[in-house]
């Protein structure tokens, strides 16, 4: 994920825009999490998700958790490919 403050993060004005009208919803209990669909309860952390593969696009509420959990698949899906690479360019150099 990149560093930097919120905007470059992802989490800049248009995203706290969008959270705070989502707020009142959630806030009241009405909102379903769009990843597990189940509801997400007044009081209870939640995140407004980003689409898995366009950053840029809100898909609406979703509970911490399922967040978390998805952000970290991506990660480790990441770590593979990379080590995927380095794993094949280790090899293809040793070859005589």
């Amino acid at each position: 994920m990149a560093k930097g403050g919120t905007t470059k993060r992802g989490y800049g004005w248009a995203h706290q825009q969008a959270r705070a009208r989502w707020k009142p919803q959630v806030d009241a209990g009405q909102v379903a999490c769009w990843r597990c669909g189940k509801g997400i309860q007044p009081g209870t952390p939640w995140d407004l998700g980003h689409d898995d593969h366009d950053r840029t696009q809100y898909r609406g509420p979703e509970h911490l958790t399922c967040n978390r959990r998805a952000g970290q698949a991506v990660a480790q899906q990441r770590m593979r490919t990379r080590r995927a690479k380095r794993t094949r360019s280790a090899i293809n150099s040793r070859r005589w």
